[in-house]
């Protein structure tokens, strides 16, 4: 069974949108947010040692050796992921201090936004050589795990602005703004491969560099501020690497 891109994009924007109900419309305690929290940087950290980290070394890998005066063109990627990295701490650190008024959970749910917007969109990119009348049975498991996997990203998504104190049509709009990423990268993918062949290689590094500052810069130490219930958070935690570890196929 052939497998068309808007098939795959309404089963990913349906993925997100579900993924994104619990936290949105149940009653949790600050505890029980913090406890989705550490699941949500589970999520990044499996996300970016278990995927983005290798896709990225093979696809920077996958392109010429250092010219005669010694530059690899390869470091476009880690140049990317630089850049994504210092992008969100300054963001951090000199736009949100200049805007003292900004509470430190947007700053966090913001950050997420942006990474997972960029992963998502690498994603498209990628899923786009896959797709079309060539496509046959096979690619069905793959793409449902990846659903798996937006739904846990939108899960995470929603709860820290929930930990935000974000009203519920915010949430809603930012969550389909992130639902609609993802096929945004499955239509432009054709074009931007064409047109520059190392986009997903650099927008993966971009990704890099976002996904090791939230997890790292924001998410660990917003879960693990407090001293409370520290062992069902670090459960948490490794519950979301197994997430990531296990319901994202390798694709980006």
């Amino acid at each position: 069974m052939d497998l068309s891109t808007t098939e795959a994009s309404l089963l990913l924007i349906g993925a997100v949108l579900v993924g994104a109900l619990p936290p949105l419309y149940g009653r949790w305690s600050d505890r029980g947010l913090h406890g989705f929290v550490a699941f949500a940087a589970g999520l990044f950290l499996g996300s970016l040692f278990l995927h983005l980290l290798p896709d990225l070394m093979a696809g920077a890998h996958g392109h010429g050796v250092a010219d005669e005066e010694g530059f690899a063109p390869t470091s476009g990627p880690w140049v990317a992921a630089l850049a994504g990295l210092l992008l969100l701490f300054f963001g951090e650190h000199i736009w949100a201090r200049a805007h003292s008024g900004t509470d430190q959970h947007d700053v966090v749910w913001m950050a997420t936004l942006l990474g997972l917007c960029v992963h998502a969109f690498v994603t498209g990119v990628a899923l786009t050589p896959l797709l079309g009348p060539d496509s046959d049975g096979a690619m069905w498991p793959l793409l449902v795990s990846l659903a798996i996997h937006k739904a846990s990203e939108a899960f995470s998504l929603a709860t820290l602005m929930r930990l935000a104190g974000r009203s519920r049509g915010r949430i809603a709009l930012m969550t389909l703004l992130f639902a609609v990423v993802t096929p945004a990268g499955l239509t432009l993918g054709a074009t931007l491969l064409a047109d520059v062949p190392q986009t997903g290689t650099l927008l993966t590094g971009f990704a890099v560099g976002t996904f090791l500052y939230v997890s790292v810069g924001n998410l660990l130490p917003e879960v693990f501020h407090q001293s409370e219930q520290q062992a069902v958070r670090v459960i948490s935690l490794l519950v979301g690497i197994g997430v990531a570890a296990l319901g994202m196929p390798h694709v980006a």
